[in-house]
């Protein structure tokens, strides 16, 4: 169990209340004299039946594995980022994430409209019809299905939950790399509760910046609550337009918040209905000329990327059998204008992506008691994916060809383990799933229509998708494994200049052996590593098309490899240092013969186009924590890190070629925390370097190279309240 989960539980059969006073530190009081009846009752329905001791009760469990696994027998490469590691930051989005990172990365498009991957499984630059690579889940419910990673903001977070390498048994589709679990604090019946944070920022070469957010937990009744959280923040822009003379021209404003309401049904089953939203405004465009912060553009290319997510949670976390169905629905809006230009014309070019969802997922399991443990379960998902675009000159829009695909999924499952001796487990899974694809075309031409068989456009896949996994335990603090999962996309339809693609769904392979050693944060030492080699067919990926605009085909089978390694080594009781790296080498090893034509058609030598895209052959991390008490509830820490990400290729095909990456970011913060106040400083990108973080900018218009460099040196002071 959390810490924090474990003091709760102490607390109520106790019949005593847990007040937090800080961000560890938490203190037993005697409840109000007005709920004395309240104790006896609690007491006799929560004791349980006697069970066996749990191995480690210190251990963590990890909660994406869905069986309640503690982490010391994951099979496969799992981390966790504490939401205090977080909230230094003020309203900090999935960059948080990655900087803390060496397997998880993504695209800088902007806010809102990139896309995620892990451990080098990535397929494009764009976020275009196919799944992400990478499942992303906001607690129990997923965020999207198609469509860019929302960048919802990680204010008042319990954690981040990372698994790496595939996860179709447990995740269903789109879970190619692994998945994201942002785990928000939930609501707390009993207690009155408030934070309030703000934050102040300065940009070199750049404009000021702003973030507030707060939390308010309040009681409602007995064993319910409703816990509301809020959040805005203003990013400086730091980019000149020299062509209209306009300097920090892409600003950023961001305003969301979420509300939860948990209660107690009946004893041990709570109900929680949540509520999430969010608006992303650049003012333009983040991407420079080659070599510095400026560029010469002939028009504005602002951006909205608006998201919205409701869910209904039944669940019996406690016991010896457990249950959760969670039921949601999940709306996105993302709007982008981009500089289509030529040397005559100023035009426009303006894209709206929409996505909606609705789905299910109902499961049943038995965590690991008496050597044995079972999970089965039900999902449903149905989603609707469309693109509009339009050129505009001279204020006069015209429509371009767009498209829309539909998807239904339906799906069982489940999950054995076994406990073979006290030392060796093993556990087997099946997902089978059935997809049901339609797609239509907008705006097209009499040929292109006349092309579009709705036969085509409409048809069913069905996909099982096996794993299996052994772990040993040779002696306490080591753990070795062996894992094999898939991971599937079903497939779809494309349109752009005029050309209908009806792409097949995908499947990749994972075969993966690793360790682990020690507690992380616990234990003076901690290791982790893995390697993995994956077979991935009939890719999904996204390439130019003629006229400049993006469009999604099948190019073949590929392979990618992979080897992370990430540790920490306590110095002391106060310092403590960590580093990590990953290796990964992808490539399209057996290319359809339209796309080697495509690519022969531009380039005399189309060995280098086949390199799996965005993904650094290199990244590394090393990181230094001090952390000193200073008596009375007073404490300071501080964190240094710094990130070299290595190079890496824009995408799939001609006029992808563009290198990027090669850089190092770094960051340094130093926090004084007392109880209910806290008092932070920031410094992100020490050095103030330029660096390359995606070699993309607007796909239609032509110049010189286009770069995302990194945020110039930006200075944060903090404040947080609590009470």
């Amino acid at each position: 169990m959390e810490p924090e989960a474990a003091l709760r539980q102490l607390a109520r059969q106790s019949g005593l209340d847990l007040r937090k006073v800080g961000a560890r530190s938490y203190v037993l009081v005697a409840k109000a004299a007005q709920k004395p009846l309240r104790r006896a009752p609690v007491a006799r329905r929560i004791l349980p039946a006697p069970v066996e001791p749990e191995e480690a009760p210190q251990e963590v469990i990890v909660t994406a594995s869905k069986r309640d696994t503690l982490s010391q027998r994951f099979a496969g490469q799992w981390s966790r980022i504490d939401g205090d590691d977080l909230s230094r930051h003020g309203v900090s989005g999935t960059n948080a994430i990655e900087a803390r990172s060496v397997g998880f990365s993504s695209t800088h498009l902007g806010a809102g409209r990139n896309k995620l991957f892990i451990r080098g499984i990535a397929d494009s630059s764009f976020s275009g019809p196919t799944q992400s690579p990478v499942g992303q889940y906001f607690g129990d419910m997923r965020t999207g299905y198609s469509g860019p990673d929302p960048d919802l903001r990680l204010v008042d977070m319990g954690g981040v939950e990372i698994l790496e390498g595939p996860q179709g048994t447990l995740y269903g589709s789109g879970a190619l790399g692994g998945i994201v679990l942002l785990k928000p604090n939930t609501p707390r019946p009993g207690q009155w509760q408030g934070r309030v944070a703000t934050g102040l920022s300065s940009t070199r070469h750049g404009d000021f910046g702003f973030d507030l957010s707060g939390m308010v937990n309040a009681p409602v009744g007995e064993g319910a609550a409703l816990r509301i959280v809020g959040y805005h923040a203003t990013e400086g822009g730091y980019i000149d337009n020299l062509l209209t003379g306009e300097n920090d021209v892409n600003g950023l404003r961001i305003d969301g918040g979420r509300a939860t309401f948990t209660a107690e049904l009946v004893p041990d089953w709570q109900v929680d209905v949540a509520g999430v939203g969010q608006r992303i405004e650049g003012d333009d465009s983040q991407y420079a000329d080659e070599g510095g912060l400026d560029r010469t553009s002939r028009m504005e290319q602002p951006f909205e990327s608006d998201y919205g997510l409701a869910s209904l949670v039944v669940r019996k976390d406690g016991g010896p059998l457990r249950f959760r169905s969670t039921t949601g629905a999940s709306f996105q809006d993302v709007i982008e204008n981009f500089d289509a230009s030529t040397p005559d014309t100023a035009l426009g070019l303006r894209q709206r992506s929409k996505a909606r969802a609705v789905s299910n997922e109902t499961r049943l399991w038995r965590p690991m008691r008496d050597g044995f443990s079972w999970l089965v379960g039900f999902s449903t998902i149905a989603h609707r994916y469309s693109v509009a675009r339009q050129f505009v000159e001279d204020g006069t829009a015209s429509d371009s060809s767009g498209f829309e695909n539909r998807v239904r999924e339906t799906t069982l499952y489940g999950e054995v383990g076994v406990a073979l001796t006290e030392r060796v487990e093993a556990s087997a899974g099946l997902r089978y799933t059935t997809s049901t694809i339609e797609g239509e075309g907008s705006n097209l031409s009499p040929l292109a229509f006349a092309s579009l068989r709705q036969e085509d456009a409409k048809r069913t896949e069905k996909r099982l998708l096996p794993s299996g996994s052994l772990l040993v335990r040779p002696f306490d603090g080591l753990a070795l494994y062996a894992r094999y999962q898939q991971g599937f996309r079903p497939g779809g339809l494309s349109i752009a200049n005029d050309t209908v693609r009806l792409f097949r769904n995908d499947l990749l392979g994972t075969a993966e052996a690793g360790f682990r050693f020690g507690r992380p944060r616990s234990d003076r030492v901690d290791l982790q590593g893995s390697v993995t080699w994956s077979r991935w067919r009939d890719i999904q990926a996204d390439f130019l098309d003629g006229s400049g605009l993006p469009v999604t085909d099948n190019i073949g089978d590929g392979r990618v490899v992979s080897a992370t390694i990430n540790g920490g080594f306590k110095l002391s009781d106060e310092w403590r240092v960590e580093a990590g790296a990953a290796w990964n080498d992808g490539k399209v090893t057996q290319p359809t013969m339209e796309y080697r034509a495509l690519v022969e058609s531009v380039l005399a030598s189309p060995a280098g186009t086949m390199r799996i895209p965005n993904i650094a052959r290199v990244v590394a991390r090393v990181g230094l924590d001090w952390a000193r008490g200073l008596g009375g509830g007073r404490a300071i820490d501080a964190e240094l890190y710094a990130r070299y990400v290595g190079r890496s290729r824009l995408g799939i095909g001609p006029h992808l070629g563009e290198d990027q990456g090669d850089y190092v970011d770094s960051a340094l913060s130093v926090r004084l925390t007392q109880p209910g106040y806290a008092l932070s400083l920031s410094v992100t990108n020490l050095t103030d370097e330029v660096g390359n973080r995606f070699a993309f900018g607007a796909p239609v218009i032509e110049g010189p190279n286009q770069i995302t460099p990194l945020r110039p040196r930006t200075l944060r002071i903090g404040f947080e309240r609590s009470f």
